[in-house]
């Protein structure tokens, strides 16, 4: 059994039966029932190997949609997509890249960045090749613009053009230990926003450098990108991002700076300021990603449960979970299975056994930014559409370190707690 990452969506939408509440914590005498055998048997079924790891476009999926659908029918759902069925198609491209090194040079000095094992790169463009050629790498700290932070690492420098090296995480400020939210990572931590500001200032390419605390996981787990990612068909083909993105070792990004005769230490450490700027580095970078491409009709289940005021028949609280995995991969230890029990069969489980103990709960309070998810399926462009969307929370591996409390937050500020 193996363990990556990708996305889809499972839906299901409360109608609200009253206005929401104001912030309270209940006795756990009065919570609703959840049963963790239930959890537990979902969570097996979806992440057997018969379910394939659960990758978009296999017979993986179609188990795993005919799976939900017949759990949403027996829990007494209606089909919550607008066209009066549980299943929303989402069209897909499936991008493949292949191969490629990174060559860094500066004067007459070289060095070259082996793929997989030194660098993870691909492009999210919906074309056969995307490429850098001798671009000029600039180190911009962690890449972040957060104005309510008061925080610009490029303090108007022109990065058009260019390749950007970038820390993974938020900065630990040390005169502002509560900045970018304290220990918990905010969005602009997230590589996923790395890319996105690349793109938005122009950048030709985006490398993140790869270190396992800040990140919260091994390079092995970014490894696994060299396979196929999906992605929206978008009507630009996803020209407006980054040529190339992608991650490089830690070890390798010491080299790189060794070469720019820089010490990536000192730099990590000024990143952490507010008075940095951009470092240009006197390196060049070239690389050509070639892709195989093909596209999908993946698949979003939706399910509805009616409230009981007619003045709020148009207001949602939706829940979500991805139910996808990986599907069938490279071998490791003995094993091409990705099963996905915790990335995302629990969480989709998690979610089945929320509405079943949910009779109780006219509104849980809560919110979720799907967009910050591992890919977009499904999510800001996928998702289904409902008159009016309030709160909804995101199930995505839960119950991983053994607490026995979910704690739901967001929705307008309201918080709900509960116990199980």
């Amino acid at each position: 059994m193996q363990n990556r990452f990708a996305v889809a969506l499972i839906v299901l939408c409360f109608a609200c039966s009253k206005p929401p509440a104001a912030p309270q914590r209940l006795p756990l005498s009065q919570l609703p029932s959840v049963d963790p055998q239930a959890i537990l048997a979902h969570t097996k079924v979806l992440s057997s190997d018969e379910f394939e790891g659960r990758g978009p476009g296999t017979r993986g999926e179609e188990l795993t949609v005919s799976y939900l659908v017949d759990q949403f029918k027996k829990l007494g759902l209606k089909p919550g997509n607008s066209d009066g069925t549980y299943v929303q198609k989402v069209p897909l491209v499936g991008i493949t890249p292949t191969a490629a090194p990174l060559v860094l040079e500066k004067g007459g000095r070289k060095l070259t960045l082996k793929w997989k094992d030194d660098v993870v790169a691909w492009t999210k463009h919906v074309a056969d090749s995307a490429s850098i050629n001798k671009s000029d790498l600039v180190f911009v700290g962690y890449g972040i613009v957060a104005p309510e932070y008061k925080w610009d690492d490029y303090k108007g420098v022109d990065v058009k053009g260019k390749t950007l090296v970038m820390l993974v995480n938020d900065p630990a400020v040390p005169d502002d230990p509560q900045a970018f939210g304290g220990k918990a990572m905010t969005y602009y931590g997230r590589w996923t926003y790395k890319y996105e500001i690349g793109a938005k200032m122009g950048a030709a390419a985006v490398l993140i450098v790869h270190e396992t605390e800040p990140a919260g996981y091994p390079f092995e787990v970014v490894q696994a990108k060299t396979t196929e990612q999906f992605d929206l068909v978008t009507p630009d083909k996803n020209m407006g991002r980054v040529n190339i993105e992608g991650w490089i070792t830690l070890d390798r990004a010491k080299e790189l700076m060794t070469l720019a005769g820089q010490d990536f230490d000192a730099l990590k450490k000024q990143a952490a300021t507010r008075d940095f700027k951009p470092v240009p580095l006197g390196i060049t970078a070239s690389m050509t990603i070639k892709n195989a491409l093909r596209t999908i009709d993946s698949q979003n289940v939706v399910a509805k449960l009616d409230g009981s005021d007619p003045a709020l028949k148009d207001e949602y609280v939706v829940y979500t979970a991805h139910w996808d995995h990986l599907g069938i991969g490279p071998e490791q230890n003995g094993d091409r299975i990705y099963n996905g029990a915790k990335d995302n069969a629990i969480g989709v489980a998690g979610l089945l056994e929320r509405r079943a103990g949910a009779a109780r709960i006219a509104v849980l309070l809560g919110d979720a930014d799907l967009s910050a998810q591992e890919d977009a399926r499904g999510h800001q462009h996928g998702r289904p559409q409902r008159p009016r969307q309030d709160q909804g929370p995101h199930a995505d591996r839960i119950g991983r370190v053994g607490s026995r409390r979910l704690c739901e937050s967001g929705g307008r500020g309201a918080r709900a707690r509960h116990q199980t």
